[in-house]
């Protein structure tokens, strides 16, 4: 169970893994993510599903070594199994007949972001597709984007490939000729909450996915909590989607903030048959107690 199948280098530290696993596959909806442990005594991590075959009984994530449970799975080899994965978790998106739809992402955003695109041009949307990255090397599922929306829009912040700028700087673009009846956005915080105001003065609806740090996935630690709406909720169980215009951004930075100066990032680590990892409970901990 839970097999990898298949490895991809999509660039640099960027790798998609695609592994066995039927039950999930059958069930997953754009939207929707997993819990995932490389090895027995690891931490959990969440990562979007990105990519599913139903009869083939196949999931896929891509994501990002960063840390050392990234670096760990990215390290696994073809044909060895994944400890742990759980699923599928949180709400699927809601996807309805909108008009012209805008879906926006930068970063990694743009593989979680893909699954979305596919199920609004399937509805019977007009796609348009925004990513960006720092420069062209950065960029991530070019060609995948471009058959999963009906136009494609690329930003690069150094001027490398296509347009100089920001992604939002597209939208920006787009927003002002009235040409958008909706927008999805998932990417840094910042990003999002730009793209927010910029529909917010223009109301256009707007869906973004929250990437709050999520230490079980199930609701019961409450590390995910984020304020939407003037409420308390828990992304993990309530989200990761949610109306933009009514998540509190500032709230939500400060609390990502916290994290980062209390919990050190540890280095990739190579996969490791004999070792166990420990301590994600006490990590989690010491990023919340001073909130």
């Amino acid at each position: 169970m839970f097999e990898i199948l298949n490895k991809q280098i999509v660039t640099q530290d960027i790798k998609r893994i695609d592994i066995y696993a039927p039950d999930i596959a059958k069930k997953v909806e754009p939207g929707q993510f997993v819990r995932v442990s490389p090895e027995e005594g690891d931490e959990h991590i969440p990562l979007s599903v990105v990519d599913w075959d139903r009869k083939k009984g196949t999931i896929s994530f891509i994501f990002q070594e960063i840390g050392q449970t990234t670096g760990k799975l990215g390290s696994l080899p073809i044909n060895e199994p994944i400890f742990s994965v759980l699923g599928p978790l949180g709400f699927a998106s809601k996807i309805e007949k909108k008009g012209t739809v805008v879906c926006i992402a930068t970063g990694i955003g743009t593989a979680q972001i893909l699954p979305i695109c596919r199920a609004y041009q399937k509805s019977g949307n007009k796609v348009i597709g925004i990513i960006g990255a720092k420069t062209k090397k950065n960029l991530l599922l070019e060609a995948q984007m471009r058959i999963a929306c009906n136009k494609v829009f690329i930003a690069t912040q150094d001027g490398t490939y296509e347009r100089k700028g920001l992604a939002t700087d597209v939208l920006k673009d787009l927003v002002h000729k009235k040409e958008v009846d909706f927008v999805y956005a998932i990417g840094s915080i910042e990003m999002m909450k730009e793209v927010c105001r910029l529909t917010q003065d223009n109301n256009i609806p707007t869906r973004v996915q929250l990437k709050p740090i999520m230490v079980d996935c199930l609701g019961m630690c409450g590390s995910c909590r984020v304020k939407v709406d003037n409420k308390i909720v828990f992304a993990c169980v309530e989200g990761p989607e949610f109306d933009g215009h009514k998540v509190d951004f500032d709230d939500f930075i400060r609390r990502m903030k916290g994290f980062e100066e209390s919990v050190p990032c540890p280095h990739k680590t190579q996969f490791n048959q004999q070792k166990k990892e420990s301590g994600p409970l006490m990590r989690f901990l010491s990023g919340i107690l001073s909130d």
